[in-house]
């Protein structure tokens, strides 16, 4: 288990031994704890992780016509309705699509363990309202699958480019 020490927060972004999201949540001097384990890729290895799974959240990566890469959290066990997603992107259902693997890698994202951090200017993080309206913890992607984020769900909405949306079914 590693905690962000106050002499990171003064590394500059594109450092590489600070990944992109850890150096976005330290500019914003907020707390959060990375756990380290197993690779954990299915639901099942997920489940099976010693973190309560009713905080699990996942993290999506869309794009769409006007959008090149959109983040979208959710907690684990629900679903995403397409339709609120579309709405809250003004865009159509139709237009939107899962960033492929091509996309994934030029952003330096890894599926399995994409954070809800908007890593950029112009990649908004759409947060399903659920996932701040928990009281504790959750625990989502921190850049692989051998890697978990634990953060307070209502520092999640305060960061830069994230806006909270009701988007489960």
């Amino acid at each position: 288990m590693n905690t962000n020490p106050a002499s990171r927060r003064a590394r500059p972004y594109g450092r590489p031994e600070i990944p992109w999201w850890r150096a976005a949540l330290d500019a914003a001097e907020v707390p959060y704890t990375v756990h380290e384990h197993a690779p954990a890729l299915s639901i099942a290895e997920r489940q099976a992780l010693p973190f309560p799974w009713a905080q699990a959240v996942k993290t999506l990566a869309c794009t769409t016509t006007g959008t090149p890469l959109v983040l979208v959290a959710l907690r684990a066990s629900d679903r995403l309705d397409f339709a609120r997603l579309a709405s809250a992107l003004d865009t159509t259902r139709s237009r939107l699509r899962p960033a492929d693997a091509d996309l994934l890698r030029a952003e330096g994202l890894n599926p399995g363990g994409i954070a809800p951090i908007s890593h950029r200017p112009g990649v908004p993080c759409l947060i399903d309202t659920a996932v701040t309206a928990c009281e504790q913890p959750v625990f989502c992607g921190a850049g692989s699958a051998e890697r978990t984020l634990e953060i307070p769900a209502a520092i999640l909405a305060r960061l830069p480019r994230a806006r909270v949306v009701l988007l489960r079914r």
